[in-house]
């Protein structure tokens, strides 16, 4: 099979792959909140579920340090190119959007910022240490970058932590070169294995995830998911990739139904507790997979 990624796109989407919720309601809520040029991942990455979660469930998903990424990842609809300098407002303009939600949980990401030295890291910290101050209680996930593997910028982020570290490993180390290129599979795995020897993990849960219909087999994705148990991870997401606007890669395969409900029993049996279905997303329904933590103690 090589590293050959099909370029041929399917002409109709099964309707297991479609989210009902309409998207227009997404932008009327959005439009209603004050997000100060505060962007959301939902809508930069085309989320195919931006119609129901915060209508439905008041949550969202928000994207700091801008809307431009230093990689080019063909799959991505976020914009490649030199991001803006760091907004040092931005922390107060967090606290208004969780604010004006008045959510319990709070999903953060951000584009890969490697021209900075820490990758962003000291500015995930100054937007948590805001939150903190405005509700300590608030329970808070960050979807980070690899941080170019700098193990610095980890321990920035422990001067005050969020309760789940995220990193998406997106697919399998097969298909690294053509899917994530500017990144490594080994150096993602270090990413969890230095919080797991470092951090506390009464007080930080570690989540991963990836895409699949690159043409990974189901055992591919099993030694994935091996593989980030051993690192520390105890949540693991695993969605279709749907191509979005702007994206040069096609889909290769619709993954059967049968698939997920394998690999949510394998993730059992290794103790990891995986979210896997069509339209699951990194962020998709995270309030709810970090309340299952206790079933992991």
């Amino acid at each position: 099979m090589g590293n050959s990624i099909l370029k041929t796109p399917f002409s109709s989407t099964p309707p297991f792959l479609i989210n009902p919720h309409p998207k227009h309601v997404f932008r009327e809520a959005i439009a209603k909140l004050p997000m100060n040029g505060v962007p959301t991942i939902c809508e930069e990455a085309k989320c195919p579920n931006r119609g129901e979660c915060l209508p439905l469930h008041g949550t969202i998903s928000i994207m700091v340090m801008g809307s431009i990424c230093t990689r080019g990842c063909p799959f991505c609809a976020v914009t490649t190119g030199k991001p803006l300098p760091l907004d040092p407002e931005e922390p107060p303009k967090v606290v208004e959007i969780a604010k004006a939600l008045n959510v319990r949980y709070l999903v953060m990401t951000s584009p890969n910022r490697d021209e900075l030295e820490d990758g962003g890291a000291g500015q995930f910290v100054k937007i948590i240490t805001a939150l903190r101050a405005f509700n300590p209680a608030l329970k808070i996930e960050i979807l980070v970058p690899d941080f170019q593997g700098k193990e610095a910028s980890y321990e920035v982020l422990l001067q005050n932590p969020p309760d789940v570290v995220a990193h998406d490993l997106q697919t399998i180390p097969r298909l690294y070169e053509p899917i994530r290129p500017g990144a490594v599979y080994e150096r993602s795995l270090g990413l969890f294995r230095w919080f797991r020897k470092n951090a506390d993990p009464s007080k930080i849960m570690l989540k991963a995830g990836l895409m699949v219909g690159f043409g990974e087999t189901q055992e591919e994705v099993a030694e994935v998911l091996a593989d980030a148990a051993e690192a520390g991870v105890k949540f693991f997401t695993i969605g279709q990739y749907l191509k979005p606007p702007g994206s040069t890669l096609e889909v290769t395969e619709y993954v059967p139904l049968e698939r997920y409900r394998r690999w949510n029993e394998e993730g059992k049996k290794l103790g990891l507790w995986v979210q896997a279905s069509p339209l699951t997303r990194s962020s998709y329904l995270a309030d709810r997979m970090a309340a299952l933590q206790p079933a992991h103690e």
